[in-house]
């Protein structure tokens, strides 16, 4: 059974692939990326990690004391050290993406890239703790209508039909998840990431504070994590790559992961020459 005891949790965890190229994830659950980075043309070696209080990780009552980004952060260092690796690819989706930034910024040795898909860390508005659609959903936790309403929100605007189509099956699956979450994992709320940056300005000199090549893949139709906060980020780290796609939304690492794939094959090149 893959499972990783760490500070008296127990994570589960999955393997794909024995590339050499190491690259962990942590998120509250995975759905086709970064899976596919264990197949060509990046051949990696993938190890995803389900979050400290989601799924068949241990569930928690409260948030840890330290935060949930950093303490997820150092979840992923914890796993690390187990599989005795001193330094990885990190990447991470929406707020996988969220636990990238911090463990750059907590762990930044430890790191050969972080590769944030659609988790740039959000536009501030004066309050950090959480964006306004995840507030919703926990203040509404088991409302079919509100957490529908935010996931529409979050996929942003498609063109085609057969786009559409796919958009609404991502949406009922996602609602169909988060309905059947227990109470422990419906009140998560893991807040922005860098949450002490109340301004934009604050947040970009936080930014350039990042001491490692960092990849952002963003699609400008997000309807939480928007275009200039994928710019700001690559215009303040240094060592900084953006691909922005025009045509996709929140969900891209879901709906068209070979996308992600192409460019991190890319970076990943461009890592070693």
């Amino acid at each position: 059974m893959p499972i990783f005891e760490t500070n008296d949790v127990q994570l589960w965890y999955d393997e794909y692939g024995s590339g050499d190229e190491v690259v962990l994830s942590s998120a509250s659950g995975f759905d086709g990326y970064p899976a596919v980075l264990a197949n060509g043309p990046t051949n990696c070696h993938v190890f995803t990690i389900q979050a400290r209080g989601f799924g068949r990780s241990t569930h928690l009552r409260a948030a840890p004391e330290q935060g949930w980004l950093d303490q997820w952060a150092d979840d992923v260092i914890a796993f690390a050290d187990h599989l005795g690796v001193s330094r990885f690819v990190y990447t991470g989706v929406s707020h996988g993406g969220g636990i990238g930034w911090h463990l750059a910024r907590r762990h930044p040795r430890r790191l050969k890239a972080l590769i944030s898909v659609v988790g740039t860390p959000h536009d501030r508005d004066g309050d950090t703790s959480s964006s306004a659609g995840r507030r919703a959903v926990v203040e509404n936790r088991g409302n079919r209508d509100v957490i529908e309403k935010q996931f529409r929100i979050l996929g942003g605007s498609t063109d085609t039909p057969e786009r559409a189509a796919l958009r609404e099956k991502t949406i009922a699956s996602l609602v169909r998840s988060h309905l059947g979450y227990t109470a422990e994992e419906a009140q998560i709320n893991q807040g922005m990431p860098f949450p002490e940056a109340k301004t934009n300005e604050e947040l970009s000199a936080i930014l350039r504070t990042v001491d490692v090549p960092v990849l952002i893949l963003a699609g400008m139709r997000d309807g939480v994590i928007s275009p200039e906060s994928a710019l700001r980020a690559a215009r303040s780290v240094p060592r900084a790559k953006a691909v922005l796609f025009e045509d996709e939304g929140h969900f891209v690492a879901r709906e068209r992961p070979e996308r992600l794939v192409a460019e991190v094959a890319v970076y990943l090149d461009e890592l070693t020459s």
